[in-house]
């Protein structure tokens, strides 16, 4: 009876909304501000898991479609369906971070995650591979990889937030340039089902242990915001850790505020023009390379360089970011990519493919920032909630995109369609992130009242020293 109540109590602890003021293990201050151990366990976290879960899946995809007697179009459903899955449960995935924190949703998601990959090396039909990525590894990945640690990272950053998030980005390409071209020889030698073991072991007994790394916010332990020694004049935290909400609210929008800016959907807009581009083409990288000729070895080896060339540019795009406002550069970020792809359709060969291929990681460099403008523009306390909600706009194309491009191939076998189509897409993303401006609302307490004020009026850190554009 005592063990069931100690467990009883074990459970509430965990779930309660203020666990993380009073646990133990609180992180102390020292010379490096907790914040950046959140970013690398955040980077560890998408350097591995988030790398094989996201970029392998293209290594799989031919594998996966011959061995089980697949269309590439019937293939790329397996992918679309888990995105519509995602575009269901984001919001509710977004909510439950924002509610219980990071870190048991993270912890629990990356278990799923590891045991479906285990269960899917016992596939042997193309329903059961359908049933098991999309009911136990997409609904396990939905809290485990970016919208779990850009939430972790968000609740400690303001100024250095594109930093934070660059340094995140970066480790996931990198690991990437790692990951895949390892990830195909082992395909390449002991076939996919193995690779599915493989990387469900690594999901359960090294990224899940990463999650325990992630706490609620620096208010919560007498910190500040990117680990500034001052306490801010509004009393949002105090040096004694005297904070009784988890995250402050000072730079903090709701949810139903932000549904109703136009901020909110032009960044919506923007990021699913992207998201429909870029996710598309990057399913069908290998099939494209294995389309233009290049052997698939080969192809793999060409994507893990691509990666390894984007982890610098995301850092520098972090970095300047902060210092010059994100717009403008995701812009062009997005227009290198656009002649990217429209340059891809016309070369041949190995070399001068990748050269093409090259520009494309604009789209990598404008990621982690595309991500930070939702902290920028909605605050700390609902970034979560809110960028879950933009789930449904960008999830929905990622269902449709992937799986039109396999039928067009299927139908026409060529890529020239898709890579147009494309390049049109990032030229749009461009164009509408050029339109986007910070919100404004009534200030609180007067919501009847006509007046706004400018959000930097209530973003005082963000507004002064992290120009949007």
């Amino acid at each position: 009876m005592q063990a069931r109540q100690h467990v009883w109590n074990l459970t509430i602890k965990l779930f309660s909304r203020n666990r993380f003021e009073s646990e133990p293990g609180t992180p102390k201050r020292g010379k490096i501000f907790y914040g950046w151990w959140i970013v690398g366990a955040a980077a560890l976290t998408n350097g591995t898991g988030g790398a094989l879960q996201w970029q392998g899946f293209t290594v799989l995809f031919l594998p996966v479609s011959e061995s089980l007697g697949l269309g590439l179009g019937a293939t790329a459903l397996a992918f679309g369906l888990a995105r519509a899955e995602n575009g269901v449960i984001g919001p509710i995935s977004g909510w439950a971070i924002d509610r219980y924190g990071v870190r048991p949703l993270m912890l629990a998601g990356t278990i799923v995650v590891g045991i479906g990959y285990l269960l899917l090396s016992q596939a042997d039909n193309f329903i059961a591979f359908l049933m098991i990525y999309i009911l136990v590894i997409s609904i396990g990945a939905s809290t485990s990889f970016m919208q779990a640690t850009t939430a972790g990272i968000n609740s400690w950053f303001i100024r250095k937030r594109g930093m934070a998030m660059s340094i995140n980005a970066a480790a996931f390409r990198l690991g990437g340039a790692a990951m895949v071209p390892i990830l195909s020889i082992f395909v390449l030698k002991y076939g996919w089902q193995a690779a599915s073991v493989g990387i469900g072991l690594m999901m359960l007994f090294f990224v899940a242990p990463m999650a325990l790394a992630f706490r609620r916010s620096p208010e919560a332990y007498g910190m500040n915001p990117d680990g500034d020694p001052d306490a801010p004049a509004d009393g949002r935290a105090s040096a004694s850790g005297g904070q009784t909400s988890p995250i402050a609210t000072y730079d903090s929008w709701t949810t139903r505020e932000a549904l109703r800016t136009q901020a909110f959907w032009v960044l919506s807009a923007g990021t699913t023009l992207r998201i429909a581009a870029h996710g598309t083409i990057f399913v069908h990288i290998i099939a494209i390379l294995d389309w233009k000729d290049v052997d698939r070895q080969t192809a793999a080896n060409m994507v893990g360089l691509l990666a390894l060339v984007a982890a610098p540019l995301i850092l520098l795009a972090g970095y300047y970011g902060d210092r010059i406002g994100r717009i403008k550069i995701l812009s062009l970020g997005y227009a290198m990519s656009a002649g990217s792809l429209f340059l891809v359709v016309f070369m041949e060969g190995t070399v001068p493919l990748f050269l093409a291929l090259l520009l494309f990681t604009g789209s990598e460099a404008g990621s982690s920032l595309n991500w930070a403008l939702v902290g920028d523009l909605f605050g700390r306390k609902s970034f979560a909630t809110i960028r879950g909600m933009m789930a449904p706009l960008y999830n929905s194309v990622l269902m449709v995109g992937p799986v039109a491009a396999g039928f067009i191939f299927d139908w026409t076998g060529t890529y020239t369609p898709v890579l147009v189509s494309g390049g049109v897409l990032m030229l749009a993303a461009a164009v509408v992130f050029l339109r986007l401006k910070p919100p404004v609302r009534a200030p609180r307490g007067l919501a009847d009242q006509s007046q706004c004020v400018p959000d930097t009026a209530e973003h005082p850190h963000e507004g002064s020293t992290t120009p949007v554009d």
